[in-house]
């Protein structure tokens, strides 16, 4: 009898010991996949280091500013959602967006397309350099070629934890904006 209710504690005790659960996402897992700490340029002219945002979450986009459509429905939608976050979220989240037009979008034209955009986050770019072409190798992205890119193009964005790990890729250009949400608040919970 005492080998049973033995039994049955431990039973009990074993969940608790193994390690805990993956968080469910809604966009695409990316467990904890180590991420390239890039340094370009932003559209101040400074240097920005992915390894400054360490600490908190950051957002990652892919855009370019001669885009008139999925580049768009991107901003806007980071857009939306930094405007739902509490000002205790927004103090965990850093937004950045990184141009895969690094021909045409130097600093300035990102300043100016950001102000007209009404996006308050770096934007950042550099001028044919190691670190931009690793940028988008490591993170999958297909830069701008004005001769053979494709009309319709699926550029990913990603949620970064604080330790800068990636934990979710979104690569569909007009996501829900409600499961990038509960995606981007799993991941802030997550400290």
């Amino acid at each position: 009898m005492q080998i049973r209710v033995l039994f049955a504690c431990l039973l009990l005790l074993i969940p608790g010991c193994v390690s805990e659960e993956s968080p469910e996402f809604n966009g695409k897992d990316l467990g904890e996949m180590d991420t390239f700490k890039f340094t370009l340029s932003d559209q101040n002219q400074s240097s920005f280091s992915l390894e400054d945002s360490e600490g908190k979450v950051v957002i990652l986009a892919f855009v370019y500013t001669r885009c008139d459509d999925v580049c768009l429905m991107i901003s806007n939608n980071l857009k939306s959602v930094k405007s739902q976050l509490t000002s205790d979220e927004l103090e965990q989240v850093s937004f950045v967006s990184v141009t895969i037009d690094w021909r045409h979008d130097s600093p300035e034209v990102l300043k100016n397309w950001s102000a007209d955009m009404g996006l308050d986050w770096p934007h950042l770019t550099d001028w044919n350099s190691d670190q931009i072409k690793n940028t988008y190798s490591e993170y999958d992205v297909v830069p701008y070629d004005e001769e053979d890119y494709q009309d319709i193009h699926l550029q990913p964005v990603y949620i970064l934890d604080s330790d800068l790990k990636g934990r979710v890729m979104w690569s569909e250009y007009d996501w829900p904006i409600d499961l990038f949400m509960e995606d981007l608040r799993t991941v802030i919970d997550l400290g």
